[in-house]
C-alpha cells in the first residue's frame, strides 16, 4: 500500500511479486496437467511385462535312452514363475507346434524343474524331428490376447548320430525318419 508521499513508482513496484507469483503457480499448474495427460495417455499402451524365467536344453544326438535311439532335446524350465502349460508351446521350422501339456512328459503348468522331451515323435509327432544340425525348436508363450512373445529358442548344434544301422538304409547319412532331399 502506497502511503503519502510515496511515488507512484514504489506503489506499483510492490505488486510485481504479487503477479510473478500468481504467474509461477499457474505455469506449474499447466505443467502438471500436461504431464497428467501425457501419463494418462500411454495408459493404453502398459502391457503386463513377461514372465521372467529360463529354459535349459539337452541335446541327445545318439538317442540313448529314446525309442528307437532317435535323438531328441530335453528343455527344461529352469527358474521363474509358475505357467498354465495350455499358454506354451513348441514351434518348429515349419511353423508346426504342439502346446506344452499335450507332450506326454509336460504337465498342466510349467513351473522350475518341470521338463518336455522332444523328438518330433508320438506326443510331440507335430513338430519336425532333429533330422540336421541347424534344425531349430522355440518356446513360445502366449497372452489371453494371442499375443506371443519367444521364451527360448534352441538349435540343433551338430547332426544326429545315427550309428545304428537300421537308421540310415540308404547310407546318405540321413535319418530314415528325415525327409530325403
Amino acid at each position: 500500500m502506497c502511503t503519502p508521499g510515496q511515488s507512484n513508482y514504489c506503489c506499483n513496484r510492490a505488486i510485481s511479486p504479487v503477479i510473478g507469483l500468481v504467474l509461477l503457480v499457474a505455469i506449474v499448474v499447466v505443467l502438471a496437467g500436461v504431464l497428467a495427460s501425457l501419463a494418462l495417455g500411454f495408459d493404453s499402451e502398459l502391457r503386463e511385462p513377461a514372465p521372467p524365467g529360463g529354459f535349459e536344453q539337452q541335446y541327445v544326438s545318439d538317442g540313448n535312452g529314446n525309442t528307437d535311439s532317435r535323438p531328441y532335446v530335453t528343455i527344461t524350465h529352469q527358474i521363474g514363475r509358475t505357467v498354465d502349460a495350455d499358454r506354451v508351446y513348441i514351434k518348429d521350422e515349419s511353423g508346426n507346434r504342439v502346446y506344452w501339456d499335450d507332450i506326454w512328459t509336460g504337465g498342466s503348468e510349467v513351473t522350475a524343474g518341470e521338463y518336455v522331451h522332444i523328438d518330433g515323435f508320438a506326443s510331440d509327432s507335430a513338430l519336425d524331428p532333429i533330422c540336421e544340425a541347424g534344425d531349430r525348436y522355440w518356446v513360445v508363450l502366449e497372452n489371453g490376447d494371442g499375443q506371443t512373445l519367444i521364451t527360448n529358442e534352441w538349435t540343433a548344434p551338430s547332426d544326429p548320430d545315427i550309428s545304428a544301422p537300421t537308421h540310415d538304409d540308404d547310407d546318405d547319412g540321413i535319418p530314415n525318419w528325415c525327409p530325403s532331399e
